[in-house]
Formats: structure tokens, C-alpha cells, sequence
């Protein structure tokens, strides 16, 4: 558990870098911008297909992949349905919300997680690979779709979605993971080295953006964040805690799934509104509630599942 308390210390370390730097403007006004469109253009397509790439789809491919992608949609889904009734925001806003609700810091936070508490990576990689490799391009494409000026068309759906860097490093990603091709080694180091800058990036592009930002909670973007905060900590892992049982799966498994929907919220949530220009605040304010309160939810989780000798 130190380890883990450890991983959520250093994320915070690392906003905090980014926090400094604004403030005393090293990083100038325009440069989260930069850090943004560095990440989503090339450090995190590298991420997606030296991850994607490198992946065993036959150890990937199973229940678990299957909770992953089902307590995801639902997650998404009934956040989107419930936000829209209640508070009505704007498409961009409400898309950047059911991301922020359903969207798993899978690879920084998950992947320590898993070693330390479920005592293997291999439980982190059937959500990792099916938030990377699906749910995180579908999301940019919506949220591209969302920019203002851009006039919706079957085209410009079409060339949202074959344009898009994320899209296209998951697809040559899984081609080559199908395949069982070895990418040249100087193709594959060079794309891992260039993934591995792209969560720092993140961390210090965020921490930059939270300089003379202030969330009212009684704000309508404090209520979809109160909203996209419970239902990241709360409803995704429920639903992953459900699809695992009716999956037929029980003890170290089931504990596993359930935990890893429980993950905070990715910060490529952030990098996508501020790309469009949109719900900033939503992502924001979700990405740190959930970041801060993720190993309590976590420790919760595994007291619950040993109170009522599930393990």
C-alpha cells in the first residue's frame, strides 16, 4: 500500500511542478496549449501503440476486457442520461463530463495499483488496453466533434475519426498485436521513450492550467463534476462489481475488476477539452477529486470484500 500512496504522492508532485511553473511563469500563457498539442499529437499516439502493440490478446481477450468495456459504457451512458435531465449543458460539456465519469487513469495510477494491492500488472492490462485502445479515441473524436464552428456531416464525422492520432496509433497498435508482428527495434524504443514523456506532460500541463482557476460548486460545472466524481468512484465499479458476477467471476478476480473501475479519472479527459475548448472546469475539478480520494475508495473496496469474505 506504501507503493500506491507513493505513485498518488508523485502525480501530485508532478502537477504541482506544473503549478509552480505557471505561477512564476516560466511556462508561459500560451504554453499549456503546446503541451496539450504535443501529447495529443505525439506522445500519447506513442503511449496507445507501444502499449496496444506490445499487448498478449490472448490474455488481454476475456471476462475481464468484457467487464471493462461493459461497466464503461454503462458508466458513460447513464451519467449522459441523468446529467441531461437534470442539468442540461451543453453537448461539449456533457461529453467531457461522461468522459470524465467513466474514463480510468488505467496506465499511471492503475498499473501500481494492480502490482501492489492485486499482486500483478496483468490485472491492469484488459482495462488499459480497452481505454486506450477504444475509449479514449472515441472519446476525442466526440469531443473533436464538439469544437466550436465545426458543422456536423457524415463527412466530417468520417474525417474526425481516420484523422484522429489516437485512432490511428490503436489501430496500427492492434494490427500488429493480431498479427504477432515484431516492430523493428528502433521503431519500438523509440515510440516506448516517447510514450513514457506523455503522463509527465499531462500531470504538468494540468497542474499549469489550475493557476487563477477557481470551481463554485454551486456553479452548474461543479455540479457535473460533484456528479462525475460519484459516478467514477462509485457507480463504474459497482458496475464492474456487477458485470464480474454475472460473468461468473468470484475472489481475487472479482476483487481485481472491481478495483480497477475504480480508478481516477485520466487526465487525457483534460487534454481533450482543452483541445476543443470545452467543459475545462468539468475535466479539472473531476481529474483532481478523483485523483485525490482514489486510494481511499481503493482501500474501502478491499475492506468491503474481506468483511464480506469475498477473498
Amino acid at each position: 500500500m506504501g507503493q500506491v500512496i507513493e505513485g498518488i504522492a508523485v502525480i501530485a508532485v508532478i502537477m504541482a511542478v506544473g503549478w509552480i511553473a505557471r505561477a512564476t511563469k516560466i511556462l508561459k500563457t500560451d504554453a499549456t496549449g503546446h503541451i496539450t498539442d504535443l501529447v495529443y499529437w505525439i506522445a500519447a499516439p506513442a503511449l496507445l501503440f507501444s502499449t496496444i502493440a506490445s499487448a498478449d490478446l490472448d490474455v488481454v481477450i476475456g471476462r475481464p476486457l468484457v467487464v471493462a468495456a461493459a461497466s464503461g459504457v454503462v458508466t458513460a451512458s447513464v451519467f449522459a442520461l441523468i446529467a441531461r435531465l437534470t442539468m442540461r449543458p451543453t453537448i461539449g460539456d456533457l461529453t467531457v463530463g461522461a468522459m470524465s465519469s467513466s474514463l480510468n487513469n488505467a496506465a499511471y495510477v492503475g498499473i501500481p495499483i494492480a502490482i501492489y494491492v492485486l499482486g500483478s500488472a496483468v490485472h491492469g492490462v484488459p482495462i488499459m488496453v480497452f481505454q486506450l485502445g477504444f475509449f479514449t479515441p472515441m472519446f476525442f473524436v466526440l469531443i473533436d466533434l464538439c469544437t466550436p464552428g465545426i458543422t456536423l456531416s457524415i463527412l466530417t464525422i468520417v474525417r474526425s475519426v481516420v484523422t484522429n492520432p489516437m485512432v490511428i496509433a490503436a489501430f496500427l497498435g492492434f494490427l500488429c498485436a493480431a498479427v504477432s508482428l515484431d516492430v523493428p527495434p528502433l521503431i519500438a524504443n523509440a515510440t516506448e521513450m516517447i510514450g513514457q514523456s506523455a503522463p509527465a506532460l499531462v500531470l504538468i500541463s494540468f497542474g499549469a492550467s489550475l493557476v487563477g482557476q477557481r470551481l463554485t460548486v454551486r456553479s452548474q460545472d461543479g455540479h457535473m463534476v460533484i456528479l462525475a466524481s460519484c459516478f467514477k468512484l462509485m457507480v463504474q465499479p459497482a458496475c464492474a462489481f456487477g458485470a464480474g458476477l454475472l460473468l461468473g467471476m468470484d475472489g481475487h478476480a472479482l476483487l481485481a475488476v472491481t478495483v480497477m473501475g475504480a480508478m481516477p479519472t485520466a487526465q487525457n479527459a483534460f487534454i481533450a477539452s482543452a483541445r476543443a475548448g470545452v467543459g475545462n472546469h468539468i475535466a479539472q475539478g473531476t481529474v483532481l477529486i478523483t485523483t485525490i480520494m482514489s486510494l481511499p475508495v481503493t482501500v474501502l473496496i478491499a475492506w468491503l470484500f474481506h468483511l464480506a469474505a469475498l477473498v
